[in-house]
């Protein structure tokens, strides 16, 4: 029998292990009655487990934030998982605040955990933080070139099959699939000098395990939450052959990559063994594709521009996923937009005409026309790809804001006051679209407003065009110029 004493010691040890495994959700419940969120207007909470998570999760295109934002305010918390205040602004002083300042503001482990999960991997430039990021940032962004070549009449010829195939008079079809498919070639060559040939089915296993691993991971689940909370969970989960086989085809396709490039490199450098260290050659005469750069930073004597080939791995898979997701959901959301205005299809047809076909500067001629960079900044702004993004409070802080706010009590706030842990929703979409920012038609798509934009979006340090589409400060994407060219 055990003495009161080892039973006093083996309940202490088991309710010390218990306290360590569920730490993250005993510092979120007290979150729920401690943080200074608690004292901010904030919508009704639908759910006591979920919060006002589901309804933000779905809300891109139901006006959801624009509602929460006329009735409580440009500042205002919602509720997450179990009733913990979320901070949500739209007060352009205070995103400012936020995205120059990311080691006080970095991204959640749940979301870097959810970007891992959707083929990033924990090394990704998208879901590293801190030196290492900074690191990885450099030597991808000092040679990351910016050419892109597509075979846009191929795509053309595959609609117009599927379209002349149908016995019907009108077809309609599914264009995202294809366009996922043209990007991920497009990618493929302009960053790796790989020939995927995904708009010719070459590749459907590629873009198969892609299609998977996206849809498992949008899933919002009460698992899924859980586990953000308890991450011993994680080790629980439960297989899916399906899943690993389409992880590890993603490897695969990253190491042949990988090992093609280091062949390459080797017999044009003269370089034996591919266990040395490549030797330096002039900068005019080095690679400027994305594959080249991260070959190099793997080979590379000093750690400032090394990166380890699981590293170099995760930034394959990232770009893949950039080229094969994003791109193309603006894309799709570009030729929606001009199907609903066709005055503004019309105009940009009539201005693409006047390039001839056989013209030597195609290209430059295409990104010399006026009236299509308008429609790209509109399409952006209206339509981001990526509507949201998160930040956790990595200390405490008073985060000030350009116009002040009423809190629950009534009470003017100048500033909001954050605890360490404090969750941060940077609502992308809606600050694109706000109407104090952009007019009272902001939520409509006009190219022309961008003639003569409103002098208020110089508020808005954005990457790029005095908008959130690529975010701004040192996270913002680093891969927004080649997104931009495609």
């Amino acid at each position: 029998m055990f003495s009161t004493n080892s039973l006093g010691c083996l309940l202490f040890a088991a309710f010390t292990v218990i306290a360590y495994i569920l730490r993250n959700l005993i510092e979120l419940l007290a979150r729920r009655y401690f943080s200074p969120l608690r004292a901010l207007r904030s919508p009704p909470s639908p759910s006591f487990f979920f919060g006002n998570l589901r309804e933000m999760y779905n809300q891109e295109n139901t006006g959801l934030l624009f509602d929460w934002v006329a009735a409580h305010g440009h500042t205002f918390a919602y509720k997450g998982f179990l009733g913990c205040s979320r901070l949500i602004t739209t007060d352009l002083g205070a995103i400012a605040h936020i995205l120059a300042h990311p080691q006080r503001f970095q991204k959640p482990d749940f979301v870097r955990e959810s970007l891992s999960a959707m083929g990033a991997g924990w090394e990704s430039v998208l879901t590293t933080e801190g030196e290492t990021h900074a690191r990885q940032r450099r030597i991808l962004y000092s040679d990351l070139a910016h050419r892109v070549n597509t075979n846009i009449l191929q795509l053309r010829d595959q609609w117009t099959q599927l379209a002349n195939n149908h016995q019907s008079l009108y077809r309609a079809i599914d264009v995202l699939p294809w366009l996922s498919r043209a990007t991920l070639d497009v990618i493929g060559m302009a960053g790796f000098g790989y020939q995927f040939n995904a708009l010719a089915g070459k590749n459907d296993e590629l873009a198969n395990a892609y299609d998977l691993i996206f849809n498992t991971a949008r899933k919002l689940a009460l698992r899924t939450i859980l586990e953000v909370w308890i991450p011993l969970l994680r080790k629980f989960r439960p297989k899916s052959e399906a899943m690993d086989k389409a992880r590890a085809h993603l490897v695969r396709i990253g190491l042949q990559l990988i090992d093609e490039r280091k062949m390459a490199m080797a017999v044009e450098t003269g370089v034996d063994s591919l266990h040395k260290n490549m030797p330096k050659c002039p900068k005019e005469s080095r690679p400027r594709d994305l594959l080249s750069v991260l070959v190099q930073s793997n080979m590379a004597s000093f750690a400032s521009q090394q990166m380890t080939t699981s590293e170099v791995l995760c930034q394959i898979s990232t770009f893949l996923i950039a080229g094969y997701e994003t791109t193309s959901s603006a894309l799709v959301w570009c030729l929606y937009a001009l199907a609903q205005n066709q005055s503004v299809q019309h105009r940009l047809r009539a201005a693409i005409r006047t390039i001839p076909h056989d013209s030597p500067t195609l290209d430059e001629e295409v990104a010399r026309l006026e009236y299509l960079d308008w429609v790209v900044r509109e399409t952006l702004r209206v339509h981001a790809p990526v509507t949201w993004t998160m930040r956790v409070s990595m200390e405490g802080d008073d985060v000030p804001v350009e116009r002040p706010f009423l809190d629950r009590r009534g009470e003017v706030r100048n500033s909001v006051r954050l605890a360490k842990g404090d969750i941060i929703t940077v609502p992308i979409q809606a600050i694109n679209k706000s109407r104090q920012i952009w007019g009272d038609d902001a939520q409509s798509f006009r190219p022309e407003r961008w003639e003569n934009p409103p002098g208020s979006i110089k508020g808005l340090h954005g990457l790029w065009s005095n908008m959130l589409t690529f975010l701004g400060g040192s996270r913002g994407c680093i891969g927004y110029r080649f997104a931009l060219a495609e």
